[in-house]
């Protein structure tokens, strides 16, 4: 499981590449997208790596992460959350 801070941005694709390579990766967490990071970066990890997004975080403790509803996110994404 890769743990990654929404704020990196498209670093991500670095981070998830070696750590894949490396160890393996079976899933991802994407935390901090309570700020003003919007976790753009997670479509395209899931696309160009195959990688399912298991959850995020909105805060900053354990009870803010939230399992990741991929509808939901997307609405939000585009500003359609309201």
């Amino acid at each position: 499981l890769l743990v990654l801070d929404a704020t990196v941005g498209q670093n991500a694709h670095q981070q998830a590449e070696i750590f894949r390579d490396m160890v393996g990766v079976t899933g991802i967490v994407m935390t901090k997208l309570d700020g003003t990071a919007k976790g753009g970066v997670l479509v395209s990890l899931a696309e160009k790596y195959g990688i399912p997004i298991h959850a995020v975080g909105i805060g900053e403790s354990a009870e803010d992460l939230r399992p990741f509803e991929a509808r939901a996110y997307a609405r939000s994404l585009v500003g359609l959350d309201a």
